[in-house]
């Protein structure tokens, strides 16, 4: 194959990435974003905000009624009912001790 017929397979090959990419890529984004706003807490709804809070206040009142201490019970409240954006934090920033020391440098 002479140097024109490369070229010209190369273009077909980058036309079929670049279609590949058109047609994967917003059903991709849709898959990871739409978890990401659940996780965030950004798609609830009012409804949704108050029984959360609801079973977060049954928790701490079950935990002290039942002779835990206070303290206790809200320590383990905090917990169990880890913000979401604590936890993306967390998985964030879980780069190797080494990476950490090299990037502050």
């Amino acid at each position: 194959m002479g140097e024109e017929g490369k070229k010209v397979k190369d273009t077909e090959e980058l036309r079929e990435v670049f279609k590949t990419l058109r047609e994967e890529v917003p059903g991709l984004l849709k898959e990871i974003v739409n978890p990401l706003k659940e996780l965030m807490g950004t798609s609830l709804t009012e409804e949704q905000a108050r029984e959360k809070a609801r079973a977060i206040a049954v928790f701490y009142k079950e935990l002290v009624s039942s002779g835990m201490r206070e303290e206790v019970a809200l320590d383990l409240v905090k917990s169990q009912f880890i913000s979401p954006a604590e936890i993306i934090k967390s998985v964030l920033g879980r780069a190797p001790q080494g990476e950490r020391k090299e990037e502050s440098k």
